[in-house]
């Protein structure tokens, strides 16, 4: 239904004639436990079915139980994982921002829509179920979820109107609540975010990213923390390490190759972070992997 390229954006396979799709969402499922950094251009609405997880998005850690939800907006990065060793089950709701605005130039466009599209209110929203008018939202992003699931005769036209109901909601919500303010710096963090994809083979460092980006090493630090939620250096790890998942899985070459196209200066200081980060070797992963 969706995946994610080499920028860390993922790309749904929605309908153009109807650009809205649910999938679920299961940590334990994926090659690390958790699901890793990426952003999207469509909206998301998320649901937890099971478990408790922490998503990480414009620098702040929502702690999400079962029956909680969360609205991400449109390009911003963020990530979850389980808050323990139980996992955790969700399902997302991901929908084309155009399908909101009606048509370009509509008075739902420039009156319910742009404004808050940037708005920094509306950058990410948590939904407690312990809370009674958030409650109220998330039962119903729940029907919305059903309808899409369920797929009735019409469904489209109550899905849609549902939408709508939703997003009124989101926008009452904003009005009327104190929600943290966060800053709006995506464009030079996704600048970082991109050249580390397309250097992190290399003998990368802050000054080369620095000066890719024409910013301070201080900024870029500051810029990258407050998008992420982490730093530029244990970023590129991590992302060294899932890029090494792929070719451990996907071919046949030895560690010591991956290990120098991954960007690690030696095998035995790319087993060192792997086995840190996955708790086994990487021919070890290898080997479990292919036998399930």
């Amino acid at each position: 239904m969706f995946y994610v390229d080499e920028n860390k954006m993922a790309r749904f396979e929605l309908s153009y004639e109807f650009p809205l799709a649910v999938h679920e969402t299961y940590l334990k499922d994926k090659p690390r436990g958790f699901n890793d950094w990426h952003w999207h251009e469509e909206i998301q609405f998320s649901y937890v079915l099971e478990g408790e997880m922490i998503t990480s998005c414009m620098g702040s850690e929502f702690r999400l139980g079962a029956g909680d939800g969360i609205f991400i907006n449109s390009n911003c990065s963020h990530m979850s994982r389980p808050t323990g060793a139980q996992s955790a089950r969700f399902m997302s709701l991901n929908i084309q921002p155009s399908l909101l605005t009606l048509f370009r130039g509509s008075v739902v466009e420039q009156k319910y829509f742009m404004p808050y599209s940037n708005d920094p209110r509306m950058q990410v929203v948590s939904f407690s179920h312990e809370m009674a008018d958030q409650k109220v939202v998330l039962a119903e992003i729940l029907r919305l979820f059903e309808m899409i699931r369920e797929k009735d005769f019409a469904y489209e036209l109550d899905a849609y109107g549902q939408l709508l109901r939703v997003w009124k909601y989101l926008l009452i919500l904003a009005e009327t609540q104190h929600t943290p303010q966060v800053r709006l710096e995506r464009e030079e963090a996704h600048a970082m975010l991109r050249h580390i994809h397309e250097h992190f083979a290399e003998n990368l460092t802050i000054d080369d990213i620095s000066r890719a980006v024409h910013l301070s090493k201080g900024e870029c630090s500051r810029l990258f923390q407050t998008a992420y939620g982490t730093s530029i250096i244990a970023y590129l790890i991590d992302y060294r390490v899932s890029q090494s998942i792929q070719l451990l899985i996907g071919t046949n070459l030895s560690a010591s190759e991956i290990a120098i196209r991954c960007g690690f200066n030696s095998p035995s200081y790319f087993t060192k972070v792997f086995r840190e980060k996955i708790g086994v070797t990487p021919l070890q992963y290898r080997k479990e992997m292919r036998r399930e």
